[in-house]
């Protein structure tokens, strides 16, 4: 009865056309989770392990003797995930009917051993919550654990397509921003059990609620403020980089001298800095060698920012580097083993340059500078972040450049970009309003075409 309340609350205040775009995403996310095999998202097994252990009770991942961080984990579950890691590590590798059926033999045990989760140990888990009551339901009714799997997927896109929702309640995005979360990057992990649906979904509502906030008079809407604060902390404790829109906050203060509202997000910003310090001293990785710790190499990099700059420049200048963030970002699927044809790309740039040229508004960008400016602000702080962060935990120290960068990492940022540059679809003309509709419909639909088509071929059918 409250997802129906929430839904239909929801789908209430919006225009029938924003309506009807956000039930097509929820028609290419149900079509993505039915034929993606299982745990194909990138890390997306740690991110599961991270879920079923705060079902369990546990929010700190610890190491093991010589092992990485990480936490006890169902035996049942532990086979299911080393059922299809291979599948996602080997490119030529294909779903075969005789995995199929032993997935969905596989059931819950009574007993747990120690599995390494590094990749997510040092995020706060509460951002896990829908997929943590997903696993726990499934459990507890006697799902199978396939089955408890793919109830996990559903509830995850589910939950990211109710905020977004509600965001889009708030404020309406621009085209430009549809047209992001409908590329097959983003569609593929949203329809994954994976933190990128959510932590998404979770930035556009902070967003949104930051420009009503700032449009309308000091002081309104009290709650939606608090709303955008929690947002707000369980993003920045599971996604560093996202930490610049505390500036979003400051910005509100400056305005309204609310001292209470600037005060909890100060506490908020505070708790988030003690996870990462405790998180920090908890989590050991050892999947990248290294003879100083990622805060030794922090702290060498601090003392000489030369080298620092250096490294980021020889990244950001670096041909196949920038080639892969762009490749990465649009789409390349699975555990980045499966890239579009290079055509692809072209036409998908081509596509978003056409909403882009419908969405453009010289008049929106004049009345409006002043949030481009912080937003592109803080869009280059997380990018920055971004770099920073790979470069102290996944690049060997020293390196010529930054490794471990995906594309899709930039997503939030080029977002926050979006909703500053162009103006919601719901003030354009009727005429470019429909446009940009046709536009975005066209390009979802060529989206989820040619992600289906790059899924079947990379995980059912072999080519001789």
């Amino acid at each position: 009865m409250p997802f129906y309340l929430i839904t239909k609350t929801m789908y209430s205040n919006m225009t029938s056309r924003s309506a009807h775009m956000l039930s097509l995403f929820l028609v290419i996310f149900l079509v993505l989770i039915s034929i993606t095999p299982p745990l194909q998202s990138p890390d997306e097994y740690d991110h599961v392990k991270r879920a079923y252990a705060l079902g369990e009770g546990n929010i700190f991942f610890k190491p093991l003797g010589n092992q990485s961080s990480g936490a006890m984990i169902d035996d049942g579950l532990i086979k299911y995930i080393n059922l299809y890691e291979p599948l996602g590590l080997d490119p030529e590798r294909k779903v075969n009917a005789k995995d199929l059926k032993t997935a969905r033999e596989l059931r819950w045990e009574e007993t747990k051993s120690f599995s390494a989760t590094p990749a997510t140990a040092f995020y706060f888990p509460l951002i896990y919550a829908p997929q943590a009551f997903a696993l726990k339901l499934g459990k507890l009714t006697g799902l199978s654990i396939n089955q408890s799997y793919f109830l996990t997927r559903f509830v995850t896109s589910a939950t990211a397509l109710i905020i977004i929702g509600i965001a889009f309640t708030i404020t309406a995005p621009s085209p430009v921003a549809l047209a992001l979360l409908a590329m097959p990057m983003s569609v593929y992990q949203f329809s994954s059990a994976s933190l990128d649906g959510i932590a998404t979904a979770l930035s556009v509502l902070v967003i949104s609620i930051f420009l009503k906030l700032f449009r309308d008079p000091p002081n309104t809407n009290k709650k939606l403020f608090w709303l955008a604060l929690a947002s707000f902390g369980l993003l920045a404790s599971s996604r560093l980089q996202l930490l610049p829109l505390f500036l979003l906050f400051f910005v509100l203060f400056i305005r309204d001298k609310n001292k209470v509202q600037f005060t909890g997000a100060l506490i908020a910003v505070g708790l988030v800095c003690t996870w990462i310090l405790v998180a920090g001293k908890y989590t050991i990785d050892h999947r990248v060698p290294s003879a100083i710790s990622s805060g030794q190499v922090a702290l060498a990099y601090a003392q000489n920012p030369l080298s620092l700059f250096q490294v980021i420049w020889n990244t950001l200048t670096d041909e196949p580097t920038l080639r892969g963030y762009f490749s990465s970002f649009l789409g390349m699927l699975g555990w980045l083993t499966a890239p579009f044809p290079g055509r692809t790309y072209i036409y998908l740039t081509i596509a978003i340059l056409a909403v882009v040229s419908v969405s453009v508004s010289v008049k929106h960008i004049k009345a409006n500078w002043q949030v481009l400016v912080l937003f592109l602000f803080i869009a280059l702080l997380s990018v920055l972040l971004i770099l920073f962060a790979m470069l102290t935990t996944w690049t060997p120290y020293p390196s010529d450049k930054i490794i471990g960068v995906q594309g899709r990492y930039f997503l939030v940022p080029v977002i926050l970009t979006s909703y500053a540059l162009f103006p919601p679809i719901t003030q354009l003309s009727h005429h470019r309003s429909l446009s940009a509709h046709v536009l975005v419909l066209g390009f979802a639909l060529y989206s989820l075409f040619m992600t289906i088509n790059l899924l079947l071929s990379r995980y059912y059918i072999a080519i001789s």
